[in-house]
């Protein structure tokens, strides 16, 4: 049986990145954050970011130099206590990609996301922004 009492913390996450709030997302991720993004990702960054300030001001809060990037949630599943899959799409100009994230909360918080996207789908101007 599936726990969905993280929900909330699922919901304030995906609002506050369609939102560009990144206050907001502050206050839905877990100070001991863990981001894991996809092998592959066209995005001068690392792959794994641990801290909640880390992971927002490398990931979230870098300037977009004009790439058009929506992260759109289509389906939020419970697959364990605190433990959820969520299905959707990145879409920008002209394109889009879908995406898995296995996303952790803890104390109303999201304490992981582990990205999963097809990468050759991301455009190949991401690796020069």
């Amino acid at each position: 049986m599936s726990d969905d009492s993280g929900q909330p913390a699922v919901r304030k996450f995906y609002d506050s990145l369609a939102a560009h709030d990144l206050a907001a997302l502050r206050e839905a991720i877990h100070e001991d954050f863990v981001l894991t993004l996809s092998p592959g990702l066209p995005l001068p960054v690392d792959r794994e970011f641990r801290g909640r300030e880390s992971a927002v001001r490398n990931v979230w809060g870098r300037p977009a130099d004009d790439v058009e990037l929506h992260c759109e949630p289509d389906r939020l599943l419970p697959v364990a206590p605190n433990e959820f899959v969520v299905l959707g799409h990145y879409r920008g100009d002209g394109w889009q990609a879908p995406f898995a994230h296995i996303l952790t909360t803890k104390d109303g918080r999201l304490v992981s996301l582990r990205q999963i996207t097809d990468t050759r789908c991301w455009p190949e101007l991401m690796a020069a922004s």
